[in-house]
């Protein structure tokens, strides 16, 4: 018998991840090739049914005021040594992180949350979209789901990710402002592109701002590709953005000092994982 969470999250009519050996789930798949390719980016919109999108929006509403909230400054270059750069170089730079975060641990067992993160053909979805031999779910019990939750004031500076993709769902916008920023393919491994980057950070260079609507399915591949979630302008409502993590090999837990940075707070900058703290 089918996942009946299959049924009741995702609209199979639109995006039939069930059926990824058809011709429509072919040219699904072909579709989310094109958009990675093109600008690393893959915008499924109405990727939820609407009265999942609801029920999702009550629950993490109900857990807001039980998140973790962050508010520090951190280098773009998270994972590399930053001693030694003039004041003026992006490898100095320093953007302001502070929202709110609903971790792992604060769902149920049977939470919506939990069970949209365990319908195995979204894991196999994922997984062909990014062409990986094998995907697993993470693990770990702090970050394999995780809600970033803003209100007026808070954002995400400038940051890139470490790993190859990060699968998200748009649950709620605020009334103005907190848009998704990014410039695609900025740096590879040979060539970090600091001065297209420096023009990025001073605001001469536009970065992409696409409109994602609730219920949107997001894989973008921010390795390579600069990104942040812009201030968050005057508000009533949260703006909530539903993440899970994976991995090609099973059983990933993040580090405990990713972890501490969200659930034990600090206002300590973070200058990167191989620089010296003065």
């Amino acid at each position: 018998m089918s996942n009946p969470d299959l049924y009741y999250f995702v609209n199979l009519e639109t995006y039939p991840i069930d059926r990824l050996g058809s011709e429509a789930g072919q040219d699904l798949l072909n579709r989310a090739h094109r958009m990675m390719k093109k600008d690393t980016l893959v915008e499924f919109p109405d990727f939820l049914r609407p009265r999942a999108v609801g029920a999702l929006t009550e629950e993490l509403t109900a857990l807001d005021s039980s998140a973790h909230r962050i508010d520090y400054m951190s280098t773009p270059y998270g994972w590399m040594d930053n001693s030694g750069f003039a004041p003026d170089h992006p490898r100095s730079a320093l953007f302001r992180r502070n929202c709110g975060t609903i971790t792992t641990e604060l769902f149920s067992e049977h939470s919506l949350s939990q069970r949209l993160f365990r319908v195995d053909e979204l894991t196999e979805f994922v997984r062909r979209m990014l062409g990986y031999d094998t995907l697993y779910r993470s693990a770990c019990p702090v970050l394999s789901i995780q809600v970033n939750t803003m209100l007026g004031g808070d954002r995400f500076g400038w940051h890139f990710d470490t790993n190859d993709g990060v699968v998200s769902f748009m649950i709620q916008n605020a009334d103005t402002g907190g848009a998704f920023e990014y410039v695609p393919l900025i740096r590879d491994e040979d060539d970090e592109n600091y001065d297209v980057m420096s023009n990025v950070f001073d605001g001469s260079h536009q970065p992409r701002r696409p409109a994602i609507s609730v219920g949107t399915l997001s894989l973008f591949l921010g390795r390579r590709s600069i990104h942040r979630v812009a201030p968050v302008g005057a508000t009533k409502r949260s703006r909530l953005s539903l993440l899970f993590s994976y991995d090609r090999a099973p059983g990933m837990v993040f580090p405990a000092k990713t972890c501490q940075r969200i659930t034990s707070p600090s206002d300590e900058p973070y200058l990167g994982a191989l620089t010296k703290q003065e």
